[in-house]
């Protein structure tokens, strides 16, 4: 009779485990974002899977996203070597970079590789949501892995001020803990469709590390482009944000110097920007003074964006309908520009 009762006992606790199981599951696939090649990483925080393919959308439109053993957007799943046959330019950005929307050989860095073929190299390092904290970090694990690089050129968005505000607690980590090793696995596998369980380890990291951090999906602040001509909005986090951008890239351009590495700084405007800014805008002016103050090639885009009077003309030519971000005949101008530049 006792052997009986623990059968039913065990019984229902299996059952009842299975259910939890299964409810979590549903309520992850549901009410969780999940993006098999978008991925956490505990040193540059989030990154592409290496070696993957997926069909992706942007703006009404449908692309193929690849990645080559980098992590890279790229044309095939490709093995990067660490060192290169040829010389080796690497560029760094964000969403604007990676190109969001397009294939690889229609962003500008992949009409820039078919441009240099056999003569240089070229790696579209740019990761949606990237600022120069993240672009310092990345640089960083790639030379210690023993990667090397000719010449970077690194695509400075508007975005990326706020990105240093938002990222400003994240501390990455050579050697993770346990929990943190857990959560990263997770998140990149299947069980990050887990929705109480993924939360209860996020809880417990946040809770160990004093800080809030989430998702960066989950804690963008409205308003990303408003810095450049909103004092209010300067003074509430431009300024901050600019400043720890600073602080990043002083960085960057120190390990570039120290590496023997080419510096390149090239920046642009948004839709918002033309609309509301001028071509010596805030983002323009500052980082001017910057690559100046220490010897960095800038490139500054902003004026190719106001040479027609009707803006609106501009932004319809250049962007992605009702989009920041550029479409096919932008990625060819900035192609076209940054070629000048660097050939």
């Amino acid at each position: 009779m006792s052997a009986r009762k623990n059968l039913i006992r065990m019984s229902v606790v299996i059952i009842i485990l299975l259910f939890y199981i299964l409810l979590d599951l549903i309520l992850g696939c549901f009410f969780l974002k999940k993006d098999e090649i978008r991925i956490s990483d505990p040193y540059f925080h989030h990154g592409l899977k290496p070696m993957s393919q997926k069909s992706s959308e942007w703006g009404g439109r449908n692309y193929r996203l690849v990645t080559n053993s980098l992590g890279f957007k790229d044309s095939s799943n490709r093995d990067i070597e660490k060192k290169a046959g040829m010389k080796r330019i690497m560029f760094l950005g964000d969403s604007f970079t990676e190109g969001l929307g397009y294939d690889f050989d229609s962003t500008f860095t992949g009409i820039i590789a078919n441009d240099l073929k056999g003569k240089y190299e070229v790696l579209n390092g740019g990761v949606t949501s990237y600022s120069p904290k993240l672009y310092l970090l990345r640089t960083e694990h790639l030379i210690n892995s023993g990667y090397e690089f000719d010449h970077i050129v690194l695509m400075l968005d508007i975005s990326d001020i706020q990105d240093e505000v938002i990222y400003e607690n994240f501390i990455p980590e050579r050697k993770i803990s346990l929990l943190k090793s857990v959560d990263v696995k997770l998140s990149n596998t299947f069980f990050s469709y887990s929705y109480f369980f993924r939360g209860i380890i996020k809880k417990l990291l946040n809770s160990h590390s004093g800080s809030g951090e989430d998702s960066i999906l989950e804690q963008k602040i409205s308003d990303r482009g408003l810095w450049t001509y909103d004092e209010k909005c300067f003074a509430e986090w431009g300024e901050k944000g600019l400043y720890a951008a600073e602080i990043s890239m002083k960085k960057l351009s120190d390990l570039c110097r120290n590496k023997k590495i080419k510096l390149t700084m090239a920046v642009y405007p948004w839709p918002e920007q033309m609309i509301n800014d001028t071509v010596e805008s805030k983002q323009v002016i500052f980082w001017k003074g910057f690559c100046l103050e220490n010897n960095i090639d800038f490139i500054d885009l902003f004026p190719y964006f106001f040479e027609d009077e009707c803006r609106e003309c501009t932004v319809k030519k250049y962007f992605i309908e009702g989009d920041c971000h550029w479409n096919y005949d932008g990625h060819e101008l900035i192609a076209e520009k940054i070629l000048e530049r660097i050939k």
